[in-house]
């Protein structure tokens, strides 16, 4: 048995987001001279306070591209806005940065070609999921040929370890788009002719040709596999979008989350918006379904899907069951489980962690569809799987006994939490490992500070919490701030601020600013009460997922010797 390798593992994040949405959402490039590739977004891509380029081309998208009505100056020199926790649409894994998180022990980084039409459509800029992730899966290559010396892409599992044995970076593509199943055909005749068992083998052979050894079969709209969770109502005006229908619901206790009911006003221009935009009528129905319960997808695994995850497994693909609805998690699961095959959740959050619906105002803290439950965790690790909780997790209830205060909502104290709930899950379970998901440049957040005016962002615009904030950020005042000072947890490279133009970097100010601050994030766990002991795993993590793909490709090879999935 080769020798373990020592490092964590990143198994969700979108290097090459720049090249999806059609091109012209995400502003800066991942490589080149970081004058050049991290250019002020005001003057080449998001215009003007980050109000959009105005002429024929402009969308109302670009008004409230950051969640916010515009955004101010950003890029080289000063980075005055850019890079930030709160960005959704500006490079966070530039080339550099990268390289500062490899020497802080990122062994293993699943890179996730990803692509939205809607989005892609609304920016003037269409493109379809199949040419927007051949793209970012040829820069992908081009990428890691740049700086062979350091990273590569393995199309093996043994490949990954011998990168990562000869002190390299390895770089898994894994591909998450809503539809998958229309690849290599057109989505609007799925629509009504359905998905024929023959297309299957060739989707599978076509990401296999592309070099893509990872999947997440859904995303966030129902597709011909199978149904897609229900937590955000902009992604049902994505399924109307995509499949020309709504979303189908039904009552379930264990979710608060439901559609159509306390909307924020981001959600409600995006409703107006879509409705004026592509002459269609959102559901008012929504609070007469289910009353008293949280809203799930009627919709599961599809007899469709059943058979491309068969085919998948004999190809050994690595399978993520995030974005899948409850229904459809069980019965992925259900199938790995007679399969012996493993499956990872690449950047989760836990059910039970989720505050009550009664104490906070905002919907993305409730539990919702998307969450994993506790026998879903379980039965993960239990395959050999890995959990990757992703590194925004909002505000969550405390973890029982944790070494680390669950007191400044959305910071590192806050993910402690939901790394130390997998922790517990993995000790009970005996089997599987526990990653990291970071979710960079996937339109999503990042972990905020701990000390300055943006302490607690958890608990901001939370009419029911943000009373908190003040002794959360008072709280934090009584400790030390992380020092830099020593090494890097788990290496001999000291520990020293990240650099970008004139712009130093503290992550006691500055939060998860981009994905080269992952090693100060992990030293502040460290800094705030995690153990080494705890810390462990997490640096065991890549080793864990070689593992569970060693297993991909060797399950793969006895079902396809005939071994059947039931």
């Amino acid at each position: 048995m080769a020798s373990p390798v020592f490092g964590f593992a990143d198994l969700h994040c979108h290097t090459m987001a720049h090249l999806g949405f059609g091109g012209h959402l995400l502003s800066g490039f991942p490589d080149g001279k970081m004058e050049q590739a991290l250019a002020r977004c005001d003057i080449h891509l998001h215009g003007p306070w980050g109000l959009g380029q105005f002429g024929k081309n402009w969308s109302l998208l670009q008004v409230f591209i950051e969640d916010t009505l515009g955004h101010g100056p950003c890029g080289h020199d000063s980075y005055a806005h850019w890079p930030r926790f709160t960005t959704m649409v500006h490079q966070q894994v530039f080339v550099d940065w990268l390289q500062r998180a490899h020497a802080g022990g990122l062994r293993l980084l699943c890179s996730v070609a990803v692509n939205n039409e809607l989005l892609a459509d609304q920016t003037h800029h269409p493109d379809k999921d199949q040419s927007s992730i051949e793209k970012q899966m040829n820069e992908l290559r081009r990428f890691t040929e740049r700086h062979s010396d350091w990273m590569g892409l393995a199309l093996s599992a043994s490949h990954a370890r011998q990168l990562i044995q000869a002190g390299k970076l390895a770089i898994v593509a894994g591909v998450e788009v809503d539809s998958l199943d229309s690849l290599l055909g057109d989505r609007a005749a799925l629509n009504k002719q359905p998905l024929s068992l023959e297309q299957l083998p060739r989707i599978l052979q076509w990401l296999r040709d592309q070099g893509f050894r990872m999947m997440t079969p859904l995303h966030l709209a129902n597709n011909s596999f199978g149904g897609a969770a229900v937590y955000d109502d902009k992604f049902n005006l994505l399924n109307h979008f995509l499949r020309g229908e709504f979303l189908n619901v039904e009552g379930n206790t264990s979710v608060a989350f439901r559609l159509g009911q306390d909307l924020d006003t981001q959600t409600k221009v995006s409703i107006v918006f879509y409705e004026l935009t592509q002459r269609a009528h959102y559901p008012r129905g929504y609070s007469l379904n289910a009353p008293g319960q949280g809203h799930v997808n009627r919709l599961g695994l599809t007899n469709t899907g059943k058979a491309f995850l068969q085919a998948a497994m004999r190809q050994g693909f690595i399978l993520d069951v995030e974005h899948m609805s409850q229904r459809c998690t069980n019965d992925v699961i259900s199938m790995a489980e007679q399969a012996r095959y493993p499956v990872v959740a690449s950047h989760c959050s836990f059910r039970e962690q989720a505050l009550a619906r009664e104490e906070t105002s905002v919907k993305a803290k409730r539990a919702n569809e998307y969450m994993k439950t506790r026998e879903q965790a379980r039965r993960i690790l239990a395959l050999g799987g890995l959990l990757a909780p992703i590194t925004n997790q909002h505000e969550v209830k405390d973890f029982p006994g944790s070494t680390v205060a669950n007191d400044c909502a959305r910071s590192s104290k806050t993910w402690a939490q939901s790394y130390q709930y997998a922790l517990s899950l993995l000790s009970e379970v005996g089997a599987g490992g526990v990653a990291i998901g970071t979710d960079f440049n996937g339109l999503n957040q990042q972990p905020g500070p701990r000390y300055g005016s943006e302490a607690a962002y958890g608990l901001k615009d939370d009419s029911l919490r943000h009373k908190r904030r003040p002794v959360q950020q008072m709280l934090q005042k009584q400790k030390q701030p992380l020092p830099y000072e020593g090494n890097m947890h788990g290496t001999s490279v000291p520990f020293v601020r990240s650099r970008a133009g004139s712009r130093e970097f503290d992550f006691n100010t500055d939060g998860l600013a981009h994905i080269g601050m992952l090693p100060d994030f992990i030293r502040d766990l460290a800094h705030v009460g995690m153990t080494d002991a705890q810390l462990s795993p997490l640096f065991s993590s890549a080793e864990a997922f070689l593992r569970m793909w060693e297993a991909c490709e060797a399950r793969g090879a006895a079902l396809t010797a005939g071994e059947p999935v039931s």
